[in-house]
């Protein structure tokens, strides 16, 4: 039962009153709501406000069902362990937090419960904070069954944490976060005050949904403490939750503080790793780790001291490098405590690690990064993986003692016992795999592991999105650019647009804004053609998909670009896919690029396949990110089976600045492809500052220079096969415009 709001002149009598029968309940041990506690309802700001006033341990706040915009929320108060003050929706999922607003919690024992966050962005730093301000933080309070969907500032680069942990055993649970698509972890633990630290925070039970590849540092999920702090015990929980395409960075979870536990997770398809960032004595344990074959998914990453991976379970891991299924580090001698500190007396036992691509070990080393690994064990772990090359060695590796482990692959001989036969394997009720051989039960992840399930991570109310996309419709679409423009603005994402027109001249561009593919048709040898007179031929937003297969896209004057991905305001990342078009343009036109972004834009993916370019008026690809400060625009480019000829700028320019290592890319592949007069005299690919490069089996003529310039990361290096002709050779350049050889650098000739 709950009581009637009080009268406001007897308040404070009223207050006492309860306080003394909610001790004597508490100190009885009757573990029950006070009779007394009162269940207010508000409709707007100005009751809110009245309302917060009158709160007493017990007690209620309930915000109608509605649309709550431009709300800037405090909660404070003051509850008990068995009578705390709750905030909570009407109905969960009715309330709707929009607009410029945010949530920040200050007190003990408080509970919000219900609320969703969606259509706006928080005007602070934070969209939830465990704290008022730094001298008034949450302490014993609770977030649970809250929703937190795309709410997001406009400009990538601007920074906020949906979910921010001050204070003391504070706890987040059964909530539902996906969408975020700017700068700073999706959920933070504070260290930067006393009060904050050895804090018992439990994160669990949570939903941690897609959030797009951010295109720079700052795309953790989950961070943990900064390297400021980084030797400060957090004690902080992290357990039982569904990480599912968490793909931000290279970190998924930073640890970067002592005394931290993760356990009992599930990462679904989520490209990066669970580092061990900065501090030490930190646990993964009893993880389920499902690549699914997912390029960049990865494992464990071991950075500094006492350091413990067990009992968990990776399969179909797809990262190389700092990505890798695990990965032990190089350190650097004597290092500042924002470095990287030496892996020392570190433990990774009863693992199995299956279908993976790559470990890496000693990981890093260079100049600075020259101190090798020293007192920690490798133990009682399986290793299976058809990989020819399944660990990566980069430095002296005799401080990693290797024990007791098994695999079937020789390629693993130094590191694990051999089976003499293929290790056969069954799927048991859990979902994972373990050996039918009696003799392996107690080699790698215990059998007694229980994945989580999605359904049971966030709120109960709230329906998660399918994993897998919806299959589209195949739509015909009759001739003229007014049925195009109306199927398009009908369709559905995963839709098939098959074109039965000759040619469709738009007078404006085709927003593309959703995952949709259009195929045009081929007769007597010539394709369907689509031209626009207005900036574009499409102009692409943030979650837009576009696959083109059997067209041909030509330029005219008023074009600025042919696929523009355009927008201020770009929550989010795109992809285009080009099969089987030929490219060209008026005779009349000049200073044409066929793709050009934005700066504030992100493609995961550019790939161009059997691709025809002839005679074009400038750049194909302008994709530089010059002047971006260590931002870029796009992850993998993918140029395959593809002709271009007399071109007056360069085939691509692509790449990035800046020195951190916590992006994937950017990386490019040119493979089985003919380039002839390709912005000869000048620079005809200029790759300024990437990551991974493949450049191999392409013929190329007349054509001018490929220059690259690698970045921090040194992946993937191969150049071969290569047939130039009247083309100047290759220059390659360090990170610090080093002239370099292309054998220093791994590469064929």
């Amino acid at each position: 039962m709950r009581g009637i709001r009080p009268i406001s002149g007897g308040r404070w009598a009223y207050r006492l009153v309860r306080l003394v029968i909610i001790s004597l309940l508490f100190a009885a041990g009757l573990g029950v709501r006070p009779v007394l506690a009162a269940s207010y309802l508000v409709k707007d700001q100005a009751e809110y406000e009245k309302a917060l006033k009158d709160l007493a341990p017990g007690d209620e706040l309930v915000l109608r069902n509605g649309n709550w915009r431009d709300f800037e929320i405090v909660f404070t108060g003051s509850g008990t362990a068995a009578a705390p003050i709750s905030l909570v929706a009407e109905t969960p999922g009715q309330v709707v937090i929009s607009g410029a607003s945010n949530l920040r919690i200050a007190g003990h024992h408080l509970v919000v419960r219900g609320l969703t966050f969606r259509d706006g962005y928080s005007p602070t730093r934070e969209v939830i904070g465990f704290r008022l301000n730094p001298e008034n933080l949450a302490n014993d309070s609770r977030l649970t069954g809250i929703v937190i969907d795309g709410f997001n500032k406009s400009d990538r680069t601007l920074e906020d944490n949906w979910v921010a942990l001050y204070g003391r055993r504070n706890q987040v649970d059964h909530s539902y976060f996906a969408g975020k698509t700017n700068k700073a972890p999706t959920l933070v633990v504070r260290l930067d005050a006393p009060e904050s630290r050895e804090n018992d925070h439990i994160v669990e039970h949570n939903f941690f949904g897609h959030r797009p590849t951010l295109g720079g540092n700052g795309g953790e999920t989950i961070r943990i403490g900064v390297s400021d702090y980084s030797r400060t015990p957090s004690r902080t929980r992290i357990s039982r939750n569904f990480f599912e395409r968490c793909d931000g960075e290279v970190e998924i979870i930073s640890i970067k503080s002592e005394g931290n536990l993760v356990t009992e997770n599930v990462f679904f398809e989520s490209r990066g790793a669970v580092v061990f960032r900065h501090g030490g004595s930190n646990e993964v344990s009893r993880n389920i780790f499902f690549g699914n074959g997912v390029s960049d998914t990865g494992g464990v990453r071991v950075i500094n001291e006492q350091q413990t991976v067990k009992d968990n379970y990776f399969e179909g891991l797809r990262g190389e490098k700092f990505l890798s299924a695990l990965t032990i580090m190089n350190g650097v001698p004597n290092s500042p405590i924002n470095r990287y500190h030496q892996v020392k007396d570190s433990k990774v036992v009863n693992n199995s690690f299956i279908d993976f691509t790559a470990i890496g070990l000693a990981v890093g080393s260079d100049e600075e990064r020259s101190a090798a690994p020293v007192d920690n064990e490798v133990t009682n772990n399986l290793f299976v993986t058809n990989s020819v090359r399944p660990v990566s060695i980069f430095d002296d590796i005799s401080g990693i003692r290797f024990e007791k482990n098994v695999s079937g692959n020789t390629a693993m001989a130094s590191y694990a016992s051999i089976a003499e036969h293929k290790i056969e394997f069954e799927r048991a009720g859990n979902g994972l795999l373990y050996p039918v051989d009696k003799s392996l039960v107690n080699v790698g992840a215990p059998r007694d592991l229980q994945p989580i399930d999605r359904a049971d991570t966030g709120p109960d109310w709230f329906e998660k999105p399918p994993q897998a996309p919806a299959r589209g419709r195949v739509v015909r679409v009759k001739k003229g650019a007014a049925a195009l423009r109306e199927a398009l603005e009908e369709s559905q994402p995963g839709d098939l647009l098959k074109l039965r027109g000759k040619h469709y001249k738009l007078q404006r561009p085709l927003e593309i804004s959703h995952p949709i593919r259009i195929e045009g048709r081929s007769r007597f040898g010539k394709k369907t053609r689509l031209s626009s007179s207005g900036a574009a031929v499409f102009d692409i937003v943030a979650g837009g998909a576009l696959t083109l297969d059997g067209l041909g896209l030509v330029g005219v004057r008023g074009n600025s670009a042919i696929i523009a991905a355009s927008g201020d305001a770009f929550e989010g990342t795109y992809s285009v896919h080009l099969n089987n078009v030929d490219i060209s343009a008026d005779k009349q036109v000049s200073g044409l690029s066929f793709l050009a972004a934005d700066p504030a834009t992100f493609a995961t993916t550019i790939e161009f396949d059997e691709v025809s370019a002839a005679d074009w008026p400038g750049t194909l690809v302008s994709l530089s990110g010059t002047n971006l400060e260590g931002w870029y625009l796009a992850e993998d480019i993918k140029i395959r089976r593809s002709e271009f000829a007399r071109l007056d700028g360069p085939l691509i320019e692509f790449g990035r600045a800046g020195r951190d290592e916590s992006t994937f890319g950017p990386r490019m592949l040119l493979a089985d492809s003919v380039l002839t007069n390709v912005n000869s005299g000048g620079v005809a690919i200029n790759l300024d500052g990437i990551d991974g490069i493949d450049l191999q089996s392409n013929e190329i003529s007349s054509t001018g220079k490929i220059k690259v310039r690698k970045r921090v990361l040194g992946l993937k290096f191969v150049y071969a096969d290569n047939r130039l002709d009247a083309t100047p050779p290759p220059e390659f350049l360090g990170v610090e415009n080093e002239v370099l050889s292309a054998a220093s650098l791994g590469a064929k000739p």
